[in-house]
């Protein structure tokens, strides 16, 4: 499997889940989320130079849902010309996605009775609450800051997925209290690691790994092939995920039209 084929099974991973819909053009696939206005959840998926025709045909679906236009495509040297025709249309880079695939051999799995499969709505409650608490301006070791709409996301994709086991939350306690959360999506042979943090007041305490490396194990267990996750390249959590076992296969970036 080509890394394109690979971003390409990822947007169906999250076709219902942070995409609410996809439109396959041919040349690009086109993801768009109804809640979440980022960047990084409405944009187009391409493997190729663009004419300049096929360039506003992205632009104008995504300006029909009011979303800025943004392009998603694998950092590879034979699409430089692709990235010089993106800026001379006023694009800029926005983000770098590094991806990362478990290459790690055996998981210690002594502190995983600290962890609960959010299974019910009370517990999805405490999730979203930890989740939230993670997640919060000017920490260092969070390239991404406050969740926002994101966090409404996570509520409605838990109610949609959760039976069908497509969708995993978890919930990391120290003693009672909740410190960290993980996610897993399931799909076609992909378990996708997202959402991981832990409260500020624990770091350094091995909850966040304890989190991602139940997540692996999870994903094992599933069946699934690849266990990976996504990070913002040279960002803190890109250094950490190597430190865990994990390892970049190759990196991804989306070109956004500045506005």
């Amino acid at each position: 499997m080509s890394n394109y084929d690979f971003l390409k099974k990822y947007q169906w991973l999250q076709d219902g889940v942070m995409f609410d819909e996809l439109k396959e053009l041919g040349f690009a696939s086109v993801g768009f989320s109804k809640t979440d206005t980022s960047v990084y959840w409405n944009l187009a998926l391409v493997n190729g130079l663009l004419s300049i025709q096929k360039i506003e045909k992205v632009e104008e679906i995504l300006s029909n849902a009011e979303r800025k236009s943004t392009f998603y495509f694998e950092n590879r040297d034979d699409l430089k010309f692709l990235t010089e025709l993106l800026e001379s249309r006023g694009y800029k880079k926005g983000f770098e996605d590094s991806w990362q695939f478990w290459k790690g051999e055996g998981i210690d799995e002594s502190r995983f009775g600290s962890v609960k499969k959010v299974d019910s709505e009370d517990l999805l409650k405490v999730f979203l609450e930890t989740f939230n608490k993670c997640y919060q301006k000017n920490d260092p070791q969070n390239p991404y800051g406050e969740l926002g709409e994101y966090l409404k996301v996570a509520e409605t994709v838990w109610y949609k997925h959760n039976k069908s086991g497509r969708l995993e939350y978890f919930i990391v306690y120290k003693d009672s209290k909740p410190v960290a959360v993980s996610t897993l999506i399931n799909f076609d042979g992909i378990g996708y690691i997202s959402n991981v943090g832990s409260l500020r007041e624990v770091r350094g305490e091995g909850f966040g790994k304890l989190a991602t490396l139940y997540c692996v194990s999870q994903s094992i267990k599933n069946g699934n092939n690849e266990h990976c996750l996504a990070t913002e390249e040279g960002a803190y959590p890109n250094e950490f995920y190597k430190r865990i076992g994990f390892e970049i296969r190759f990196t991804a970036v989306g070109y956004t039209k500045q506005i």
